[in-house]
């Protein structure tokens, strides 16, 4: 991974980099299936936020317009293709309202919630280890306050055990304006045009697919299928 510079003015300015790369592996063991090894790579700049997954070709992209209104826009990079839908558009009978969970890929709210139990580092490099048992289930997350951050994630449950780690992290990278600038060239269509084109090979497939949906987390199995809302956190 890395690593950020120690405090000082240019680090400071890093330290609340609101434009970077964070590369994570998630691996799944659930009782009764097979073990899942999927990548995720978020990226970030001021009111957008990217989730990429490479397996599945997909990026899931949040515009945040306003406090109170957010855009979705999902990308398919095989394809070079886009369907984007309107700002605080309900579909499905979903509506996207919460800004952090997609941003930092947890809520504020489910931050707020576990008590830190260690402290480590200072400044950028600062880290909290904070966690929240239950009668079921024990959940573990080492955030990074400073960036808004998970560094690592372990949630154990009777079913199972699901880990994050962060294998990446680049901040005020280059990549990132470049990741964002390819994706803005996509040939983009508009959810509510979709039924009236029938004559588009790509939106009949995807149709057929079930990727044209609004709503969906953004989490994918390695199978490429949506997982749904299964994995809010």
């Amino acid at each position: 991974m890395t690593s950020l510079l120690a405090p000082n003015t240019k680090a400071e300015e890093s330290c609340a980099a609101q434009t970077l790369k964070a590369k994570y592996t998630i691996v799944k063991n659930t009782v009764g299936f097979a073990k899942s090894k999927t990548t995720l790579i978020l990226w970030r700049k001021p009111n957008v936020v990217a989730h990429q997954y490479p397996r599945t070709h997909i990026t899931e992209m949040w515009q945040k317009v306003t406090n109170d209104l957010i855009k979705p826009i999902r990308f398919f990079n095989k394809y070079e293709r886009a369907i984007e839908y309107q700002p605080g558009e309900s579909v499905h009978g979903k509506k996207e309202l919460d800004w952090e969970y997609r941003n930092q890929l947890v809520s504020d709210t489910l931050i707020t919630n576990m008590p830190v139990i260690e402290q480590q580092g200072k400044g950028c490099n600062q880290i909290e280890i904070r966690q929240k048992e239950t009668e079921n289930t024990k959940l573990t997350i080492t955030w990074m306050p400073q960036l808004k951050l998970i560094k690592s994630f372990k949630l154990k449950t009777a079913m199972g055990l699901e880990t994050w780690v962060l294998d990446e992290l680049k901040t005020q990278d280059a990549d990132t304006v470049n990741y964002f600038n390819k994706l803005y060239d996509y040939q983009t269509t508009d959810y509510a045009d979709i039924g009236d084109d029938h004559t588009d090979p790509f939106l009949t497939k995807m149709v057929t697919l079930g990727f044209i949906e609004a709503g969906a987390s953004g989490f994918y199995d390695d199978k490429g299928a949506a997982i749904g809302n299964s994995h809010r956190h």
